[in-house]
């Protein structure tokens, strides 16, 4: 660790971390940041490329060995910071640039069209990685994956789940024969009547408007989930549960 106390807003590296903050930065950058001494470790444990820590001045918790750290004051992290409890530790890593995916050997893929909300999409990727999804695809408008709110609630899965950004994979996975998967507001099927023993991609839209009508036109099942009660529809991130672990216990059953 290093021993000098950076206490100015001035300071090189504070105004670099401060632009991650922004997607646009982000984007140029190649940068993000991760918050909290869990998700710092677990992204060490799991082979981040971390450029560098930055702990507050009276941090005395775990952080990973051999990696360039830098102290700041309270008051400096205090303003840095984007949750109201950070551990007083935060980290900058590299994206993952992955670019393709080896969609041949998977079973259950879920596409995402115009997921928007930070809270939804994190959840949506942790629960992919408990569930055990081959991959995450997602469409073009959909939030940043990088965006801190995503990345805390993602609780270290963002590192463990093949994360795809779209460009026509919904064609190509139908040339290969997946079974395109559509939760829709106005389908007669149930998520409980479908077959997802077969390559399959489960389909969530936007939180607002659902799935796009130019997807929509894409799929071969629309399915619903049954609702009892007098709630009109679930958030995107509780469909993709439902869906998911459907698919899992299917798996699990045979």
């Amino acid at each position: 660790m290093n021993d000098n106390i950076i206490t100015s807003t001035q300071n090189e590296i504070f105004k670099h971390i401060s632009k991650l903050y922004l997607a646009k930065h982000r984007k140029v950058m190649g940068e993000f940041v991760l918050e909290g001494e869990r998700l710092v470790n677990d992204a060490h444990k799991n082979n981040a490329d971390i450029n560098f820590l930055v702990v507050c001045e009276s941090y005395n918790g775990k952080f990973p060995e051999g990696v360039k750290t830098y102290t700041f004051s309270n008051k400096l992290f205090n303003e840095l910071k984007d949750t109201v409890n950070s551990q007083g530790i935060l980290a900058v890593a590299k994206m993952n640039k992955k670019e393709s995916f080896d969609f041949e050997s998977a079973r259950t893929i879920v596409y995402l069209d115009l997921v928007c909300d930070p809270g939804n999409m994190g959840t949506i990727i942790r629960t992919c990685d408990a569930a055990g999804v081959d991959a995450v695809v997602l469409s073009k408008g959909c939030v940043d994956i990088y965006n801190p709110k995503v990345v805390r609630s993602t609780m270290s899965s963002l590192f463990n789940v093949n994360i795809i950004n779209d460009d026509n994979t919904l064609l190509k996975l139908k040339d290969m024969n997946f079974s395109l998967i559509g939760t829709y507001l106005g389908a007669k099927k149930s998520v409980y009547d479908i077959d997802f023993s077969k390559k399959s991609v489960i389909i969530i839209g936007n939180e607002a408007n659902g799935i796009s009508d130019e997807v929509i036109t894409l799929c071969d099942e629309k399915i619903i989930i049954p609702m009892v009660g007098k709630c009109e529809s679930l958030n995107a991130a509780i469909s993709c549960g439902i869906c998911v672990y459907e698919a899992l216990r299917q798996k699990l059953n045979k």
